[in-house]
């Protein structure tokens, strides 16, 4: 596996012009995880494969924009347990109050009163039957949902190692750097300027910086401008920096020209460039 990054998604509040919502997808270090997962990432993810082929599921906070598209993943994954002999759960790691938050929601369409009829389909399909029958929702039965804090790291598998910090959003909100041979990319999800994140992006050969407070099509709240992505960028010496979760498309000239005024290096815009080779 070659190491790239695909951006699924990078549209901040609702999917703008068919992109989808924030959804990044990674391959590096022998690992392929999905970074966020907002409206229209499932379907950007789904029109180049039938099945979930990933290791891991990573959610910076649990904003819709960030989130939404778990359920339309969860119903594929289920598809998987009944029909295609999976039966491993995907690791789905979400900042503290995470599950909580995913009870909540998933119980909003009943599936812990689904119930699976007798039939031989193998493991996966008789454990979701067991589990429904003792009333459990079966979301969590194809999910392995994990809590993390920010600061807390962990390995993906061999080759991957990730670190988080706090992010300065509405909400609880982490931030992430993923490093692999090779090198490393971080990602800012939704946050206000907060110097102490040029720490985890130092040196990365992508910084994926929001830079949502890009003109006026932006409501405003707890983000970025491209300017400050971009100081952020130059503090942590990195390569590359993708602005991310735009006010709008229409904005990307503009934001371009604020952030090149500030950092030197590579600035791309996340809603025209959508893949990197790592």
């Amino acid at each position: 596996m070659s190491n790239r990054l695909s951006i699924l998604g990078s549209s901040g509040g609702f999917p703008v012009l068919g992109l989808p919502c924030s959804g990044y997808r990674l391959r590096a270090g022998g690992r392929d995880i999905l970074i966020d997962c907002g409206p229209g990432v499932a379907t950007a993810l789904f029109a180049e494969q039938e099945t979930c082929a990933l290791d891991a599921v990573l959610i910076s906070h649990m904003h819709p924009d960030h989130v939404l598209d778990l359920m339309p993943l969860a119903y594929a994954l289920m598809t998987e347990w009944a029909t295609a002999g999976r039966d491993v759960p995907m690791p789905l790691r979400v900042p503290e109050g995470g599950r909580a938050f995913l009870e909540r929601f998933s119980d909003l369409f009943g599936h812990r009163h689904w119930r699976f009829g007798p039939a031989e389909r193998g493991a996966g399909y008789a454990l979701l039957r067991e589990r429904g029958m003792n009333g459990e929702d079966w979301f969590f039965t194809v999910f392995d949902v994990q809590e993390f804090r920010p600061g807390d790291g962990w390995r993906e598998g061999e080759g991957l190692t990730v670190s988080t910090a706090a992010a300065d959003h509405a909400i609880p909100t982490a931030a992430f750097r993923f490093d692999f041979d090779g090198g490393a990319i971080a990602y800012t999800g939704d946050t206000r300027w907060r110097p102490e994140l040029a720490d985890l992006a130092a040196d990365s050969r992508l910084l994926l910086a929001d830079a949502h407070l890009s003109g006026p099509s932006a409501p405003g709240g707890a983000h970025m401008t491209p300017a400050e992505a971009a100081r952020l960028a130059e503090a942590a010496d990195v390569d590359a920096l993708v602005l991310c979760h735009l006010g709008s498309p229409a904005d990307g000239d503009s934001a371009l020209a604020e952030a090149r005024a500030v950092f030197g290096g590579r600035i791309h815009l996340a809603v025209r460039e959508r893949e990197y080779r790592l």
